[in-house]
């Protein structure tokens, strides 16, 4: 999925006659101006909220989260334990992994997983419709005997290894938008929304999906990241577009009148 956004001066000339004053290098440099504010604030409303390290951390504990609830990290010995259980004594498997309490904390039917499918089972875990991990347990599944959680248990060291390489992606729906405002002049801050940060800008030369097509008509960005439409919300993006043609429109006023004191008009 794509989202492409216009500035176009068909818009502006509803409210700014303005416009039609401006040379074709000045509306070309106004729309690559205002393309790359648009960028950035679009890289800012998108998930995690924000740029800086509050809106990183926030994502990042949100795939912690995510993971943590369909995963169960075990010790060597345990891990060990519950593939010889399930290969040897299944029907015991239960009661083996029953704490003093009577709490069983590892079904007979929870997936062993590790490195090579952890990843895989994560995604099958997802919903497709909006993209959310479905908690273990929320889709039990009646065995015979029991009831069992759709979960996976893997080795601690091999959990916490794919939490940090998953961690390490937070912000990619963002860098679609970063690699559009590089190619409109870069990361600087725009008022209100502050400045592309670098854990964004990292993730452009792997993941970037940005692209910019610019004229003195109109400037057009579009974001290829396939969970787009996910990150960013038809109402925070409406209100990113409204904010900036209103800051273009403003832009223009001021270039118009600067023109006309210039030439003695004023």
């Amino acid at each position: 999925m794509s989202a492409s956004l216009v500035l176009d001066n068909r818009k502006l000339l509803k409210a700014l006659n303005g416009w039609q004053k401006l040379t074709a290098q000045e509306q070309a440099r106004e729309l690559r101006k205002s393309g790359r504010a648009l960028a950035v604030r679009l890289a800012n409303a998108t998930q995690p909220y924000g740029l800086n390290a509050t809106a990183r951390k926030k994502g990042e504990n949100a795939v912690l989260k995510d993971i943590a609830s369909i995963t169960k990290p075990l010790s060597k010995h345990w891990m060990n334990e519950a593939i010889r259980m399930k290969q040897f004594d299944p029907a015991s498997f239960k009661r083996r992994f029953t704490n003093k309490d009577g709490k069983v904390w590892l079904e007979e039917e929870d997936v062993e997983l590790n490195s090579s499918s952890i990843k895989r089972f994560h995604q099958s875990m997802r919903n497709k419709g909006d993209g959310r991990t479905r908690r273990a347990g929320e889709g039990d599944r009646n065995i015979g005997r029991h009831t069992a959680a759709n979960r996976g248990f893997i080795l601690q060291v091999q959990q916490q290894k794919y939490i940090n390489e998953t961690q390490r992606k937070v912000g990619i729906a963002k860098a679609g938008w970063a690699e559009c405002a590089a190619q409109l002049g870069g990361f600087d801050g725009v008022k209100g929304v502050g400045k592309i940060q670098d854990w964004v800008t990292k993730l452009i030369s792997k993941y970037g999906s940005g692209s910019v097509e610019l004229n003195n008509k109109y400037v057009r960005l579009t974001n290829s990241v396939p969970w787009i439409g996910r990150a960013l919300g038809r109402s925070a993006l409406r209100k990113s577009l409204d904010i900036q043609r209103n800051t273009l429109a403003k832009s223009v006023i001021e270039i118009v009148k600067h023109n006309s004191k210039k030439a003695g008009f004023a």
